[in-house]
């Protein structure tokens, strides 16, 4: 039953251009490129943190909102997929993010 979580439980890279903050009421997508600033919920900005640096803990996690783990995989599949559209994310292959981290 782990297939689905490998497809959307992926490793992600920002785009050349794109420059991510977290703060504790928020994330900041900045669009270096179209000089644009993005803002994104606590959740939302979790999701890609996590898709991003998958091994470290979130030190916002207490300030997060319980839900259930349907939910949150709904959004993190919604959230990527809606970013790599835009050019902000790409997917990093698995081979290459274990190869990375080792």
């Amino acid at each position: 039953m782990r297939e689905p979580e490998t497809a959307t439980g992926a490793a992600v890279r920002l785009a050349e251009h794109i420059v991510f903050r977290e703060l504790p009421f928020c994330g900041v997508l900045l669009d270096t490129g179209r000089f644009t600033v993005h803002r994104l919920s606590r959740r939302a900005s979790h999701v890609l943190r996590s898709a991003l640096d998958p091994g470290t803990p979130n030190p916002y996690a207490p300030l997060l909102p319980d839900g259930d783990e349907e939910t949150a995989e709904g959004l993190r599949r919604q959230l990527l997929d809606r970013l790599e559209s835009s050019g902000m994310v790409h997917r990093v292959p698995d081979q290459d993010a274990a190869g990375e981290r080792g």
